[in-house]
């Protein structure tokens, strides 16, 4: 019955889902070009115009880049791509808070209950867990609380330490081949707890937004999880295109 599912599905569709898995692999890096669709055509036995329909339904997915001149290079995050797609917190004025990241520390952990349910593993397993506070103009308006799997990622929080990276998912990218395809946003409207009030500079019980982000790879996966707490003059904005 799968085969006969697989061989029911039209060919630009298995050819998308094997360029897939060959990025998620590692075959071709954040950043590399892929062969041409002319190249691809011939090595699946296809038409170019199936191997056209393949690729641009993956940077449709924006998993790759098609750039004139140059072909299509598996796509790799960026501070302004990472900023405009993931980073949803801003100024009334709508200027996005996360101008400079402070680092408060980086420890191996084992998984809270909280955060094992987001990952999807057992509560007490292996994670970094990474603090740290986004400046705007020098002041810190949002705390962040990430736990990474070790089982997916050995030696993360290490690695974090060392280099403290403003762009994680760069870092992801270039060290384990892991593409954050998606994230999973959850808002809810909070008081200041006395965290807050030392990290952030808030009074006790003034009103906050929390956000918790579940980064999933692109296999589904669940590989990090973060939880965000603002001031209240910050500002929560989805887009999309």
């Amino acid at each position: 019955m799968a085969e006969a599912a697989e061989a029911a599905k039209p060919l630009y569709l298995r050819m998308k889902e094997d360029l897939l898995r060959r990025v998620q692999s590692g075959e071709w890096r954040p950043g590399e070009l892929v062969p041409s669709e002319n190249a691809l055509a011939a090595e699946y036995g296809v038409s170019v115009g199936t191997a056209r329909k393949a690729i641009e339904e993956l940077a449709d997915q924006r998993l790759l880049v098609r750039q004139r001149g140059r072909g299509t290079t598996v796509a790799m995050h960026t501070h302004r791509q990472e900023v405009q797609r993931y980073y949803r917190l801003v100024t009334a004025e709508g200027e996005r808070l996360n101008q400079e990241t402070a680092y408060i520390d980086v420890t191996p952990a084992r998984a809270s209950a909280q955060e094992a349910r987001a990952l999807g593993i057992s509560r007490g397993a292996h994670v970094a867990r990474v603090r740290r506070l986004r400046l705007f103009r020098k002041r810190p308006l949002v705390s962040e609380i990430l736990a990474l799997r070790e089982d997916v990622m050995p030696g993360i929080g290490v690695l974090i330490d060392a280099t403290r990276p403003d762009v994680l998912y760069q870092l992801l990218e270039r060290q384990y081949h892991i593409i954050i395809a998606k994230v999973r946003e959850k808002v809810t409207a909070v008081k200041a707890e006395a965290g807050d009030v030392e990290l952030l500079g808030v009074a006790l019980g003034d009103p906050m937004l929390q956000i918790e982000r579940i980064g999933f790879d692109l296999k589904g996966t669940a590989v990090e999880r973060r939880l965000m707490r603002a001031c209240n003059d910050a500002h929560y904005v989805s887009e999309s295109d």
